[in-house]
């Protein structure tokens, strides 16, 4: 795929605090147009690493020094789901402002050069997910009594950017429902086969 055809891919991120559903509404959003979508990359690289480095019975997560080693692998992904898009348009698992929100809130800094690549990172449109899905652990989920700040935070850090984004606030099948009638509000839908 040519420069000029990666730039006329629509990109859509699914964003969202823990447990929102993010994962399963862009792997149904990209079996309905046909297309790729990118993971996000922080879940393997900190199951890898804190099965490497026992972590979890060191009693944490997460360090400072993980934040740019995901961003860049966030990075990777994503570039990788637009250039094998089909359909003209790739769905994001999150993106690098995922990674500056949970830098910012778990570390309290972020490296320099991750707001600068998310300011001139382009996205169509996000899918800002509501966080009313039952909360499950899973090792990496840590914040079940935290899901209203967190929610906030993810959402100011939208306002801020000016995003284009629509809110997803249905649960089960209807979920995949209400994105599907907010891309064709912005003139995206599927070709029929």
């Amino acid at each position: 795929m040519s420069g000029t055809q990666q730039a006329s891919v629509k990109r859509i991120v699914i964003f969202g605090p823990e447990c929102s559903g993010k994962t399963t509404l862009t792997q149904q959003l990209a079996k309905h147009f046909q297309t790729a979508w990118s993971p996000e990359f922080a879940r393997p690289y900190l199951l890898c690493k804190n099965d490497l480095e026992n972590r979890w019975q060191r009693g944490f997560i997460s360090v400072y020094e993980d934040i740019e080693p995901i961003a860049i692998g966030q990075l990777a992904v994503e570039d990788h789901a637009v250039v094998c898009a089909t359909n003209g348009i790739v769905f994001h698992d999150t993106n690098l402002l995922t990674n500056l929100v949970y830098a910012e809130y778990y570390f309290g800094k972020a490296p320099a050069w991750l707001p600068l690549m998310i300011k001139n990172r382009q996205y169509d449109a996000y899918l800002f997910m509501e966080p009313n899905l039952p909360w499950q652990a899973d090792g990496l989920r840590d914040r079940p009594d935290e899901r209203a700040t967190l929610r906030a935070i993810f959402y100011d850090a939208l306002k801020r950017l000016g995003c284009c984004y629509a809110h997803i606030q249905a649960t089960g099948e209807q979920r995949l429902q209400e994105a599907l009638t907010a891309l064709a509000y912005w003139g995206i839908q599927a070709t029929s086969a």
